[in-house]
């Protein structure tokens, strides 16, 4: 069973093979150019996760009565860089293995690609919902290597379709790259996001992905007013409430086979952006299992 102190919620971990979440720990910030700090993240989020309650007003459920969560202490973890790759993709392998559905905690984005990798492997029809202020679709050999994940997604051997929301920084490069119609990537730019009233466009979002998805969720892509503790903050972006609306859409439409969250750069003066992040995986988790959608434990 996994250490006591990586509880979520506070509550006893599961045993991998009766949980149907997995939460992996990725304290890696090797590529962070900016604000360092996201190794903490793993760590943060399942401290300040304590301090939720663990019924959900949306779905009825209380998932601590229902199902198993596993958890992993993040101090177990491999300090070097090559060795804590290759450890998160054991670990997600395993998860997937026992049918929990891996969230991986990061971390800075380039943790994206271990767990995006990992699961293609097993499921090459996915598709990649990327949640991001950023399109990280630069060159890999441009110096800014920390906004090149989904381009290195891209030049997998076989590149899952990609479709992002909440971008609203990127490079020239980066737009054509979009507009090139070899590349299979759809982008739902913030700014026009914020002109469609009715949500349309969440719709539009749903009818890009096909099951399995791997949702990516790079913290920026939320405004600063929810989650100011991020490497790297952009104004004008998703709102709490407009991002979980299009959560529960795609749980609801779609098989979430694994989710990755990154991007927290935790402060030691304030517990909102931690929080905001261990409530955010809660309600993902509750969408997924008021879903029906999740594969039978074996």
């Amino acid at each position: 069973m996994a250490d006591v102190e990586a509880n979520f919620l506070g509550y006893e971990s599961a045993e991998l093979a009766d949980a149907y979440f997995s939460l992996i720990p990725a304290p890696h910030d090797a590529t962070a150019s900016y604000m360092v700090g996201q190794a903490a993240a793993p760590r943060k989020i399942l401290d300040a996760s304590s301090l939720i309650e663990d019924y959900d007003e949306e779905t009825g459920l209380s998932l601590v009565d229902m199902v198993g969560i596993h958890g992993i202490a993040p101090e177990t973890a491999p300090a070097d860089p090559l060795q804590l790759q290759s450890w998160v993709k054991e670990q997600i392998g395993a998860a997937l293995d026992a049918t929990a559905v891996p969230i991986i905690l990061g971390g800075d984005g380039t943790i994206s690609l271990w767990g995006i990798e990992t699961l293609q492997a097993r499921s090459p029809e996915l598709t990649v919902l990327h949640i991001d202020a950023n399109a990280d679709l630069d060159d890999p050999d441009d110096e800014e290597s920390h906004h090149t994940v989904m381009r290195r997604v891209l030049e997998l051997k076989k590149p899952p379709a990609i479709c992002q929301v909440g971008v609203r920084s990127l490079s020239r490069d980066a737009f054509e790259r979009i507009w090139d119609n070899n590349v299979q990537v759809e982008t739902f730019f913030m700014a026009d996001i914020d002109r469609d009233t009715g949500e349309s466009w969440q719709e539009s979002v749903v009818d890009e992905l096909r099951s399995p998805v791997y949702l990516s969720i790079d913290l920026t892509g939320l405004d600063p007013s929810v989650i100011p503790a991020v490497g790297a903050p952009e104004p004008g972006g998703l709102g709490w409430w407009q991002f979980l609306r299009l959560l529960k859409k795609v749980a609801a439409r779609r098989r979430i086979a694994a989710i990755d969250i990154t991007e927290l750069c935790p402060v030691d003066t304030s517990i909102q952006s931690d929080l905001a992040a261990a409530r955010l995986i809660y309600k993902a988790m509750n969408y997924i299992q008021a879903s029906g959608k999740m594969l039978a434990k074996p």
